[in-house]
């Protein structure tokens, strides 16, 4: 294994110039699901 400073873990995956913009479309996915179920309880 190689030690190389420029070499992080977002390089393996399949989209590395795009993985702050997956994470962000999850949390916000998740964001929604959780205000659509507050809404359908009634409680927002």
């Amino acid at each position: 294994m190689t030690d190389d400073p420029k070499h992080s873990w977002h390089d393996d995956t399949p989209f590395p110039r795009r993985w702050i913009g997956y994470i962000v479309l999850k949390v916000a996915i998740i964001v929604l699901a959780v205000l659509v179920a507050l809404w359908w309880y009634g409680l927002v």
